[in-house]
């Protein structure tokens, strides 16, 4: 069996975990697609009326008790090639635990760059690309002037005591807070071609830092095994995003 070529040979029990996790995930989900596609619009009893807030999301009963599957295989396959001993295995289930947790950290972060790109993207169809490209420079100056205002703020958080930097920290996250609200919310051209540059640096940086760390971790364990783990992870994030997120927006607006 470990011959297989669908079996890495360098974590061969990890791998086939995996293996079986992404099919078993995957068959849970495509179950909860279909039964949440099937059902109709739901009947509005007195209950319902009553307290709207106490009926739980379907859709986050079938997130919560996927993810809870997803994290015991990858703990699962992080212990499968341990070595015969309780403290290898331990550590071993912990960075499975702590790979699913970091994949979920930067899947939820995915699925937020990608709904704020929905959204740019719209803006930018909306606007005149002529007057966007007249306000280049303009947008240019004004993320220079930010840059050098925010630099100015670190150099004199820095040069204030000890006791004084716990205090001004709140201050400065409010700060930065408002002024990416104010930039996000802003109507001119220029802001809107400033928060594109700020998104594609952003987005070019996210993607660097994944990139090296698949590679990192490819080179400390394995290829298939990487990626079948990270199918997983997928599996949760894409379920995530086509119904638990809807349907909270939904149900907020409502």
């Amino acid at each position: 069996m470990f011959g297989n070529p669908l079996v890495s040979r360098l974590y061969p029990r990890g791998t086939l975990c995996a293996w079986v996790g992404l099919i078993i995930i995957s068959a849970y989900y495509l179950r909860a697609w279909r039964n949440l596609r099937g059902q109709s619009e739901p009947s509005l009893t007195l209950d319902t009326l009553i307290s709207p807030g106490t009926q739980p999301l379907p859709e986050l009963h079938y997130l919560q008790w996927g993810m809870f599957a997803s994290v015991l295989f990858f703990m699962l396959a992080g212990t499968a090639d341990a070595a015969n001993d309780w403290l290898y295995r331990l550590v071993g289930g912990l960075m499975g635990f702590v790979a699913a947790l970091c994949f979920g950290m930067f899947g939820v972060g995915f699925v937020a760059l990608w709904n704020l790109w929905r959204e740019l993207v719209l803006q930018i169809k909306k606007a005149k690309i002529g007057t966007l490209l007249l306000s280049i420079p303009l947008a240019i100056l004004w993320l220079a002037l930010g840059l050098g205002v925010f630099i100015a703020l670190g150099t004199f958080v820095g040069k204030l005591s000890n006791s004084w930097v716990p205090q001004t920290q709140p201050l400065l996250w409010g700060l930065i807070a408002v002024t990416f609200y104010g930039l996000w919310k802003g109507r001119s051209h220029a802001a809107l071609m400033l928060r594109l540059i700020l998104m594609a640096s952003f987005s070019a940086i996210i993607a660097a830092a994944v990139a090296f760390g698949f590679w990192w971790i490819t080179s400390q364990t394995a290829l298939l095994l990487v990626i079948l783990l990270s199918a997983i992870g997928s599996l949760n994030v894409i379920f995530y995003s086509r119904w638990v997120r809807l349907a909270a927006l939904k149900d907020n607006l409502e």
